[in-house]
């Protein structure tokens, strides 16, 4: 075999292990955020939570508060508990402060 064609039977195959990798690793994911979300709708259906929100971030998290605040039974479903590896929105700007401070969460603009 001669240069070019083994690069492309390697290049070939970097791309089927990496798709492999990646198929498996997604499929896993749905099969839990799945079981999770059978577990909120059985929650629904028990009467132990009148509201499913999916995803805690800052806009799942600021709604499931509002509505916890309003008397409602929230169950917010995240799909991975870690720590980011990359943070975003390290600026609060003044739109941001003033829903805090609308929702009663000022203090949470406080500096450390």
């Amino acid at each position: 075999m001669d240069l070019p064609h083994v690069w492309l039977w390697t290049m070939l195959l970097a791309f089927v292990l990496t798709w492999m990798i990646f198929h498996f690793n997604n499929q896993r994911k749905k099969k839990s955020m799945l079981k999770l979300a059978e577990a909120a709708t059985e929650e629904i259906r028990e009467g132990v939570a009148d509201i499913i929100i999916v995803g805690a971030g800052v806009g799942g998290s600021a709604l499931a508060y509002a509505l916890a605040k309003d008397g409602r039974r929230v169950h917010v479903i995240e799909r991975d508990m870690r720590e980011p590896e990359r943070i975003m929105g390290e600026v609060m700007q003044p739109g941001g402060r003033f829903m805090l401070a609308k929702l009663g969460l000022q203090e949470m603009n406080q500096e450390t």
